[in-house]
């Protein structure tokens, strides 16, 4: 489903990155915020003229080519603002189960300005979803709202980073040292080939402001949720579905098991979550499957929590006979143990 974004929230949104940017470098705001609120309120409809061209170019985390699409649109945008832009491709790439031979670039500008600060403005640019689905949900406004597939998670966040950008030339402010844009490619699959070159820019900086979507409170965010995930993997043996079904052991059966007792793990009001969201498993209908694999989303706000994840998908993974269940554990700093459960018990005791 396509995201909203509340347009008012998002123009106030603009004015306080502009503010904030100054507010490092100046002692008092208090002539200027009005014309950063005028500027702000001219700045609405180019606002929406960049969302509406951001979201016409679909940009899931694995389409290749429309990820160097948006990369070549954004930077053209930068470098008519007076950046020096390069396209980043990534090459100290994380690999996880999921990640692609060729995670998407990333788009980095940097501007020179007369002060000493080091700024560094982020957002990405991939989506979750899949290329075509923007026929059926194209961009659209309707009242306060505008519509259209990742426009919230994370494309508002571009066109903000544009046109602040565009109203701090706009009020001739380059008191700062270096203002950095750094857009990515790959956030939605946990950045597998930008992380480390995130990490490294952002450790250089004085500030650095991440232009992801608040929520719709549009409250200020001083930290958010780490990204890691729980693969599952069932190996049991195969054997023919019609002539001896008995004489196999079906790994989709015992995946689907797994999935059901591992269903509970996530604590919302700590920040911690696990949800199972891809599954596959055999090859032929008339075959037993021999292996039947999972994927789940895992989300936290300590990196101790994961750790605490990881020790319990440990305690409550109890096989079948005959059977070999591993979960492999990839966390957000990059560490990446795996698990394997021991058979223990029999068909018909399960606990």
């Amino acid at each position: 489903m396509s995201r909203p974004v509340r347009l008012a929230l998002h123009f106030a949104l603009a004015c306080i990155a502009a503010g904030t940017l100054a507010l490092s470098a100046v002692p008092a705001l208090s002539a200027p915020e009005g014309r950063i609120h005028e500027l702000a309120q001219q700045e609405k409809a180019p606002l929406l003229d960049t969302l509406r061209d951001l979201v016409n170019i679909e940009s899931g985390s694995k389409d290749t080519e429309g990820l160097a699409r948006l990369a070549t649109l954004i930077g053209e945008r930068l470098t008519r603002l007076g950046g020096k832009v390069e396209i980043v491709e990534p090459t100290d790439i994380y690999r996880m189960e999921d990640t692609p031979p060729k995670p998407g670039a990333m788009v980095h500008a940097e501007f020179k300005g007369t002060g000493a600060k080091k700024i560094m403005l982020i957002a990405h640019m991939d989506t979750v979803y899949l290329r075509g689905m923007l026929k059926d949900q194209p961009f659209r406004i309707d009242g306060e709202r505008a519509y259209g597939l990742g426009i919230g998670d994370d494309k508002q966040g571009v066109a903000l980073i544009l046109h602040t950008v565009a109203m701090l030339q706009t009020l001739q402010f380059r008191d700062y040292g270096t203002l950095t844009v750094l857009i990515n490619g790959d956030e939605e699959i946990s950045s597998p080939g930008s992380r480390s070159t995130i990490t490294r820019m952002a450790g250089e900086q004085d500030a650095v402001f991440s232009y992801e979507g608040g929520g719709e409170d549009g409250r200020l965010r001083l930290a958010t949720s780490g990204i890691g995930a729980a693969y599952l993997t069932v190996d049991g043996k195969a054997s023919h579905a019609g002539a001896a079904p008995d004489k196999g052991v079906n790994a989709l059966l015992e995946l689907s098991h797994q999935v059901l007792q591992l269903s509970d793990l996530s604590r919302r009001d700590q920040g911690l979550s696990l949800n199972w969201t891809v599954a596959q498993a055999g090859t032929n209908r008339n075959v037993i499957p021999a292996q039947a694999t999972a994927q789940a989303d895992a989300r936290a706000l300590k990196v101790s929590d994961f750790s605490g994840l990881e020790a319990t998908l440990q305690q409550r993974i109890k096989t079948l006979i005959g059977v070999t269940t591993t979960v492999t554990v990839g966390l957000p700093d990059s560490i990446e143990r795996t698990l394997v459960g021991k058979a223990r018990r029999v068909v018909d005791k399960r606990p």
